[in-house]
């Protein structure tokens, strides 16, 4: 399916697709996160948001494992996220199915729906903190719902970054939980798409050459990275996904 929809007799939409990516990788090379935040309405404005989810699977993969695996004690680190990766599961798996499920407007209205929802609330960014005794229900409870919206918009990381945050994570800490979270909830979103008969192994291999221009990206934003305000740059990619989330809510209802 990815094949057909990047239709490569098309230069035209390789092209977009590619400077999708470089765009995404950017964000992620200033402020460490955010690539499927950009690259989803961005991608959903050339291919359908089932391929994007898919395309998407192997860069969040690849671009986070450097960092999930930074500073070792993984095995430690991964034990932490249990109570997080037990909701995702579940959610992953019933938020493949309604993607898959649903015809491309109706996902297009469905993606819009979560853009907006998580640009406004990370934008936001509530400041949380839990006690102890809520860390366990309180992560599966984030979760799922961070798992629903990977399968349905591979956006599997604000809401869960949100609990990260309300644990009282920082700097490194976070990053490398974080980031080992996105590693492990894009691994079993590109098992769960390419189970199905929508997808195939070749598609995994044309998301894992998306790869590289996600890095192309995030050399430049790395680069630029000291040059340019974190938090300002931040704030206006969230309100501009806001708004490219409501175009798509706009084309889902039209279309």
């Amino acid at each position: 399916m990815l094949i057909h929809a990047l239709n490569f007799e098309q230069a035209s939409i390789i092209a977009a697709v590619f400077c999708s990516l470089i765009a995404a990788g950017f964000l992620k090379g200033i402020i460490g996160v955010g690539m499927p935040v950009v690259a989803l309405p961005l991608l959903s404005l050339f291919i359908d948001v089932k391929s994007a989810a898919m395309l998407l699977s192997m860069p969040l993969i690849l671009s986070n494992l450097p960092q999930a695996l930074e500073g070792g004690k993984t095995g430690l680190c991964l034990m932490q996220l249990m109570p997080v990766i037990l909701g995702m599961i579940p959610g992953l798996f019933l938020g493949v199915r309604v993607l898959l499920a649903l015809d491309a407007n109706v996902a297009e209205i469905i993606a819009g729906v979560v853009l907006m929802g998580v640009g406004g609330v990370t934008l936001l960014a509530p400041k949380l903190q839990l006690q102890s005794r809520l860390v366990l229900p309180t992560g599966i409870t984030f979760g799922f719902f961070g798992g629903i919206l990977g399968g349905v918009a591979a956006m599997p990381g604000p809401v869960v970054f949100i609990f990260l945050l309300a644990k009282g994570l920082r700097g490194k800490a976070f990053t490398k939980e974080a980031s080992l979270y996105l590693v492990v909830s894009a691994g079993l979103l590109a098992i769960l798409l390419t189970a199905s008969r929508q997808f195939s192994w070749l598609d995994v291999a044309v998301s894992a050459a998306a790869m590289l221009p996600v890095v192309l990206g995030m050399l430049v934003g790395q680069h630029l990275r000291d040059k340019i305000a974190p938090e300002a740059f931040r704030k206006l990619v969230l309100i501009a996904v806001i708004a490219a989330g409501a175009d798509l809510l706009r084309h889902g209802f039209v279309g």
